[in-house]
């Protein structure tokens, strides 16, 4: 299957609960992530991450389904048409 560009928005509404979870899974996946960009709020104990990527759709569904399966957070990709 061909790699492909995405992008990825997750925010995290709880960081006590979910922000070191987020965390070991992006890890899994750092050989695809070509950017990270991380916005804390810790006065809302929220956090949102934008990520490019470069993998498979099967990859970013398997990606996109452990980070959606942590409480607290919420995934929206979208595949880049270039």
């Amino acid at each position: 299957m061909e790699k492909r560009h995405h992008s990825a928005t997750i925010t995290i509404y709880d960081r006590n609960a979910a922000y070191s979870l987020v965390g070991e899974v992006l890890h899994q996946y750092a050989n695809e992530i070509l950017l990270r960009v991380g916005y804390p709020m810790k006065e809302q104990n929220v956090a949102v991450i934008f990520l490019m990527l470069e993998m498979t759709t099967d990859e970013l569904g398997a990606l996109t389904g452990k980070l959606g399966q942590i409480p607290s957070v919420k995934v929206k990709s979208m595949t880049l048409k270039i």
